[in-house]
């Protein structure tokens, strides 16, 4: 197996997160899609955005990229990229306490972790994690939007969807969890204002 060097792993952040045209200005002669596959922990990993087989400048060989937003977020890292900043923050979020709604503290392995933007009315977050079977996801959502609302879609390993809507008023869920991959995003405006965080800790 080939390892996966550091070169490698930061460009490939920056191509999941700010777009291929990026790394071209770094002397890439070549770049196609590749039909390479991923696995994680033997189990297919379904990404949305194509690996890429991509030749650099005074290289031979092509070396295999991949969106490793998606990939981080699998494995229960936060991405953040901040275009006013030019940077990308991973944020790692497995173990420990987390702090949540109303005070509450949630134990366990935090595999989603989103918020709005301060100062935009709106929310727009995806991501997935991996579970193993009789797991519990426990939900906390914190909201003060006003004038509107959103929704946080939920889809098993089978691509059955499980639907909340937000208010604004703080909540607990707890969902029990099947073995695979789920999915999950948050989408809604919010007429006068407000923010939302929801953060899904897996126990």
């Amino acid at each position: 197996m080939r390892k996966f060097d550091i070169k490698s792993f930061v460009a490939g952040i920056i191509m999941g997160s700010v777009g291929i045209t990026t790394v071209f200005a770094a002397g890439v002669l070549s770049a196609s899609p590749s039909q390479a596959n991923i696995t994680l922990n033997g189990s297919p990993l379904p990404l949305s955005k194509p690996l890429l087989s991509v030749t650099m400048d005074k290289e031979q060989d092509a070396s295999l990229y991949a969106p490793l937003d998606e990939l981080l977020e699998s494995l229960g890292y936060a991405v953040y990229y901040d275009s006013t900043k030019n940077t990308v923050d991973l944020i790692s979020s497995h173990g420990g306490l987390q702090q949540a709604a109303a005070g509450t503290v949630l134990e366990g392995n935090v595999v989603i972790d989103l918020a709005s933007h301060p100062g935009q009315a709106n929310i727009a977050e995806s991501g997935s994690f991996q579970a193993e079977g009789s797991q519990v996801l426990t939900l906390a959502i914190t909201s003060d939007i006003k004038g509107g609302s959103a929704d946080f879609f939920l889809f098993d390993p089978s691509g059955k969807e499980q639907r909340i809507t937000i208010g604004s008023e703080d909540m607990i869920k707890e969902i029990p969890l099947e073995k695979g991959l789920w999915q999950y995003n948050c989408s809604g405006l919010f007429k006068d204002g407000g923010n939302i965080k929801i953060v899904g800790t897996v126990k």
